[in-house]
């Protein structure tokens, strides 16, 4: 028989975490019986396309969580994040708890009441999962519990990605933004950069996809620039993948990232990414295949001078789709995680 896990997730969205949890399910299948758990909304029809067994939890509490738990009888749960895995473990006493952690918050590296309650949370974690060397590196996770601490980088499965992004869809993009629309991902930021880089290209397309309590600010922003002309918002699609596959380039403003999901996949369809320079962030990018930029000036000079060059740009592109192939090694992600399974039980 196999065993059962338990993903707990604290929202219900999707982005970098939600994608990886869906990764995780979906291959291993074959070994494990999967369930995801989150508050309910948008999510559980992105879930039902992936035929992915769906627990919604009506208020994101250890009560609600335990009454899951009882309820499903899990072998062992999969929390995602700080929230979920503080309330996980209080929502169960007996069931061992893996605690996979997608960013890389700056009072991890601090004394501070958060990093006190995980380090307290560490004690009776079993396994804990980090998409990024940075995240271990100046912790207590690199020597009070360094053996219990994994580093598991995110991969996409580009089969899956693939087919997504075969739908058709007409209008073409220059670039492309998909993410949350919160400060975390710094959307304001993005728009400015967009502003400089229309004085060399009047034309410039830009589609920016994903939802949030700035949406409204951006909006209005876009019409305070007078970009209206250069900026759809489409808001949270469930399959962004056929837009950013019509778009030339991927860039991204985030002031933290774990391991940025949204890159790889962008990736393995050949577009070159832009990013912001952020710890870790050269596991993902490089020369070859994008930019790491310090300033806006780096941003608006490195889109012009990628949009400007044909030849650059195929380069870069097929230099894209290799680093994602070496990224997303499927068998050796897959053994990975179930060595951590084995380890908790």
């Amino acid at each position: 028989m196999k065993k059962k896990v338990l993903h707990v997730l604290s929202s219900n969205d999707f982005a970098g975490a939600e994608n990886v949890a869906m990764c995780i399910i979906s291959n291993l299948s074959e070994s494990f019986e999967c369930a995801y758990a989150s508050p309910a909304g948008g999510i559980k029809d992105i879930l039902a396309s992936r035929d992915i067994t769906y627990i919604p939890i009506e208020k994101f509490s250890f009560a609600q969580i335990r009454k899951v738990i009882k309820e499903w009888k899990p072998d062992i749960i999969h929390a995602h994040d700080f929230t979920a895995t503080i309330k996980c473990l209080l929502a169960s006493l007996t069931i061992p708890v893996v605690s996979h952690i997608h960013q890389n918050p700056a009072w991890l590296k601090t004394v501070n009441m958060y990093s006190i309650l995980f380090f307290l949370a560490c004690l009776k974690i079993k396994e804990i999962i980090v998409v990024s060397p940075a995240i271990q590196e100046k912790t207590f996770l690199s020597h009070l519990f360094n053996k219990k601490t994994k580093v598991i980088k995110n991969i996409i499965d580009i089969n899956w990605i693939t087919k997504k992004a075969a739908s058709y869809t007409v209008k073409a993009y220059d670039i492309a933004f998909i993410g949350r629309f919160e400060d975390i991902k710094n959307p304001l930021r993005f728009i400015n950069i967009v502003s400089k880089v229309t004085v060399e290209f009047p034309g410039l397309k830009v589609i920016m996809m994903g939802g949030g309590t700035l949406e409204e600010e951006c909006r209005k922003v876009i019409i305070a620039k007078k970009l209206q002309g250069n900026i759809d918002l489409k808001g949270f699609l469930v399959n962004p993948y056929p837009i950013l596959k019509n778009s030339k380039v991927l860039v991204m403003t985030s002031k933290s990232e774990g391991l940025p999901m949204v890159a790889i996949e962008a990736l393995s369809m050949g577009r070159p990414i832009i990013v912001p320079h952020l710890v870790g962030i050269e596991n993902v990018v490089d020369k070859s295949c994008g930019y790491i930029c310090k300033t806006d000036k780096d941003f608006v000079d490195n889109i012009v001078t990628l949009l400007n060059s044909d030849e650059n740009y195929l380069k870069m592109s097929l230099a894209a789709s290799i680093k994602a192939e070496i990224i997303c090694d499927m068998d050796k992600y897959k053994e990975q995680v179930k060595q951590v399974y084995r380890n908790a039980i």
